[in-house]
């Protein structure tokens, strides 16, 4: 009893003290935060190619803010064919080939794309030439798009999004040897087909905040190093029943289902693993959500 009046006690004394005290707050600086407006104009419809013109290869560089983006093969002898709908002003598309580097980017700087409306409309559609070697790299902000590589020559791929719904396809064996390709999925949800078709020798994912499914099918011409970097959200894993797999599995606060792999600690195989010349290892380093490793039919 006697501790509880002394805990009363000094309780009192200290909100005496305070109350006869006067405190003084630093007053914060003033923040202005500058949006940039979007003007929404016409719409413009645009076209344009560019030839191949006997280039053996080339370096393309797609830089896209908001909207819908597509990709898909289009006619051997154009390294280009490009369809642009948009009606802002200064997101009129730029296009340049130069020294074997195509260029592709959005109107204006990235600071001044300003926020995207209802009534904003910006549409690409690129169709590029499956004659030659490319070694590509997408950076998108906002949107969706689906980004059709089937029957082009990949020698590199580097995809960079930013938030949105994207969707990634390879649907026929890939003819150049493809050295490494990267996803980088930001806030978007990411779908990825047929990466066996692509045949990269490296491969790195890095999630952010969304689902992912990553399919592993396809006709793979060489055994695969694989990274993935979960963020927030679902993992989802489709494995090739005639390759060997095998997955490593660290870190993060998830559920794992894995029906029809093998279990040693940390690490995933399926029954082909060790009795086939080709196979692809995956290091899948978790985050928040869980993670399916689904093992398909091949055929």
């Amino acid at each position: 009893m006697k501790y509880v009046l002394v805990v009363l006690a000094a309780l009192c004394l200290v909100g005496s003290q305070l109350a006869c005290c006067q405190i003084t707050l630093p007053r914060m600086p003033d923040v202005e935060i500058n949006v940039p407006t979007v003007k929404v104009g016409e719409m413009q419809d645009e076209q344009q190619t560019i030839p191949l013109a006997g280039a053996a290869a080339a370096t393309v560089e797609v830089s896209f803010g908001a909207g819908r983006l597509e990709t898909k093969a289009g006619t051997s002898d154009q390294l280009l064919s490009a369809h642009f709908r948009y009606n802002v002003e200064r997101w009129k598309p730029e296009v340049n080939f130069e020294d074997g580097v195509l260029t592709i980017e959005q109107g204006g700087t990235r600071t001044d794309w300003g926020i995207p409306t209802g009534n904003t409309r910006n549409e690409w559609e690129l169709e590029f030439t499956p004659e030659i070697p490319l070694k590509m790299n997408f950076e998108m902000g906002a949107g969706d798009g689906e980004l059709d590589f089937s029957g082009l020559q990949l020698a590199e791929l580097d995809v960079k999004l930013g938030a949105g719904d994207f969707e990634v396809h390879f649907d026929e064996p890939n003819e150049a040897e493809m050295s490494r390709l990267t996803l980088d999925a930001g806030a978007s949800k990411l779908e990825v087909t047929g990466l066996g078709y692509a045949g990269p020798q490296r491969v790195k994912v890095q999630g952010g905040v969304g689902d992912i499914a990553l399919d592993f099918t396809g006709a793979w011409p060489r055994s695969s190093q694989v990274d993935v970097t979960a963020g927030v959200g679902a993992l989802t894993l489709r494995l090739p029943d005639d390759v060997g797999v095998q997955v490593e599995l660290e870190g993060g606060l998830t559920s794992v289902e894995a029906p029809d792999l093998h279990r040693s600690g940390n690490t995933y195989v399926n029954d082909a693993f060790g009795k086939t010349e080709i196979e692809l290892r995956i290091h899948v380093t978790a985050g928040i959500g869980n993670v399916r490793l689904l093992q398909v039919s091949n055929g």
